[in-house]
């Protein structure tokens, strides 16, 4: 694995220019091709996933307790969230909470461990503060997330300012993705249309400034692939 980087040929000024319009963003090509495939390759080939849904704050279900749930408990888990997104908000997706992993060293060999430091470098950072106009952002955290059959992200708007949240990211590593394999990143108006949608491109970094509604829309039962990424927020405390 080479270290990693931005793509070289990334224009920072000419993206802070169209941020400013929406404060929101898709840059493609965001690394080079082979870091990006080795990403993709470490994401579907070596992450142990768990399962995460939201329960008051939210709930994880690591790998290998996830792995060891028999069919009837997974049907009676999915009837539940899917009762409580028919009320309010949900999501439910497989993940891997990179941060959480990173600091108790669950495995400090995978790739994810390298990628949260890049987010957390000084040249990710600075490109971050040029390309959406804020300069107090300091760190990142992260998680890995795989939507497949059936998993979704409800309506909400990430207006937790606690946690000092300022702009989200979503990093896309699906190639291939259809347009009618839902997973989009939507971005709702006021009206409740739909203002923008981002397939979740291959080796693209979608941002946005926070809050704003959205939701990423759900996977059918008859698609057969996986939409890998890495998400998270990048933060000024």
């Amino acid at each position: 694995m080479k270290e990693i980087h931005l793509n070289s040929s990334l224009d920072a000024s000419a993206f802070a220019q169209t941020y400013k319009q929406k404060n929101r963003l898709q840059i493609p090509n965001i690394f080079n091709d082979d870091v990006a495939r080795d990403i993709f390759t470490c994401l579907t080939q070596e992450v142990p996933w768990g399962y995460a849904y939201h329960d008051h704050e939210g709930k994880f279900i690591p790998a290998r307790q996830f792995a060891e749930m028999g069919m009837a408990e997974r049907q009676t888990m999915m009837a539940k969230i899917f009762g409580e997104a028919q009320r309010g908000f949900q999501y439910s997706y497989l993940c891997y909470p990179m941060l959480d992993a990173y600091m108790q060293q669950w495995n400090p060999d995978l790739l994810l461990d390298r990628v949260l430091e890049f987010l957390n470098s000084e040249e990710m950072l600075t490109f971050m503060r040029e390309v959406t106009g804020i300069s107090t952002l300091l760190k990142a955290d992260a998680q890995a997330t795989c939507y497949g059959p059936n998993n979704f992200l409800n309506l909400h708007t990430d207006s937790n300012m606690g946690e000092a949240w300022r702009v989200a990211y979503v990093l896309n590593f699906t190639p291939n993705w259809a347009p009618d394999w839902g997973g989009y990143l939507q971005f709702f108006a006021d009206n409740n249309d739909i203002e923008d949608a981002f397939i979740p491109r291959f080796n693209a970094l979608n941002l946005f400034t926070i809050p704003q509604r959205h939701a990423v829309s759900y996977v059918p039962s008859f698609v057969s692939a996986y939409r890998y990424s890495i998400t998270g927020w990048f933060r000024d405390k």
